[in-house]
């Protein structure tokens, strides 16, 4: 996952994911959320899910760490221990993608149809700063976005978010995601190209255009 939205309404958030916040900034609608940008994540603290700022992406030496695919997380005991205690919700409306076989790369936006929000699987770590940040799990693309790209982000299934704070993270990437029931309810809307530019952030980059050529 390369870049999102989220734009929902506070009462939205607290009903899907039982959250309560106090910040009247914390979801502001953004239609072009990127790596290192300040973006809301959902965590347990003393044992309550909390709505909470954290940056995305982790530094890692000169690297930066966006997402990590299933294995990669499962296979690494840094990372996997992290599931236990630092299990994460990224609350999202929808995800962008682009279709690349084509000189000029056209973006899509994905999203589920029947939820207004949907449960991105992640982790966060605690920095020396006291700024949170965070990591997307991937994982291999289904029929409706292998066009597109070879992965896609590990969406939750609505009845397993709390499994997935509460301890149960791990045990949820091994027994894999069922994509089939999702594939009804998903959609792939090509939107303007001005997604691709990083200082654009308003509704008009979720806006539907139509086909304009044969490989769109």
């Amino acid at each position: 996952m390369e870049r999102y939205v989220l734009n929902t309404e506070r009462e939205t958030m607290e009903e899907v994911f039982g959250v309560n916040s106090t910040s009247t900034s914390i979801l502001e609608p953004t239609f072009n959320a990127a790596p290192g940008h300040s973006l809301p994540i959902i965590y347990l603290n003393q044992g309550m899910p909390v709505l909470k700022s954290a940056i995305w992406g982790l530094e890692e030496g000169k690297m930066n760490i966006y997402s990590l695919d299933i294995d990669d997380v499962l296979g690494n005991n840094k990372y996997r221990p992290l599931l236990k205690k630092n299990a994460c919700i990224i609350p999202i409306t929808g995800f962008y993608k682009w279709k690349k076989s084509v000189d000029d790369p056209l973006p899509f936006l994905i999203r589920i149809h029947t939820q207004e929000l949907q449960a991105i699987a992640g982790f966060y770590i605690e920095n020396d700063d006291s700024r949170n940040s965070f990591c997307v799990i991937t994982k291999d693309a289904n029929v409706l976005i292998k066009p597109l790209d070879n992965t896609m982000p590990c969406i939750l299934d609505p009845k397993k978010n709390k499994g997935w704070l509460n301890g149960s993270a791990e045990q949820i990437l091994r027994a894999g995601f069922n994509d089939i029931s999702l594939l009804p309810e998903m959609t792939a809307i090509r939107v303007p190209s001005l997604v691709n530019d990083l200082s654009k952030n308003s509704p008009d980059l979720i806006q539907p255009i139509p086909k304009l050529r044969e490989e769109d």
